[in-house]
């Protein structure tokens, strides 16, 4: 399962990538086949880094790093959801990919020291 939970990050970082050069460097969006693929590999991640945590839970790992991951994640998602919407301003653009790009780089770094005393 860590396989597939590091294959879906990685292409999760490489489609956000893709959109962000969409969107900054040619001022377009994705087509809706690229949008969708981001929806399934959402799911992927988010039910591998699942059943992932239940098996630290089990054996009474700390997990405060996995709370900060999903806290990071959710800012990237929402932070990517405005900066690649049909409506969004170029600032807003801007901002939101900027946003996204911290929290990914911020997920990245966390999963890779795994803190043990975060809070």
């Amino acid at each position: 399962m860590k396989h597939l939970h590091m294959l879906m990050a990685v292409v999760v970082i490489a489609l956000f990538l893709y959109q962000s050069y969409l969107v900054l460097g040619a001022n377009r969006r994705a087509p809706r086949v690229i949008k969708i693929t981001n929806h399934i590999v959402y799911a992927l991640l988010l039910l591998s880094g699942g059943w992932m945590l239940l098996q630290l839970l089990q054996a009474n790992a700390p997990v405060q790093w996995v709370i900060a991951k999903m806290v990071l994640f959710v800012a990237a998602i929402s932070a990517s959801i405005k900066a690649f919407n049909n409506h969004a301003t170029t600032t807003q653009s801007k901002s939101g990919i900027l946003i996204a790009a911290i929290a990914y780089v911020g997920i990245i770094i966390l999963a890779y020291v795994k803190p043990d005393n975060l809070f």
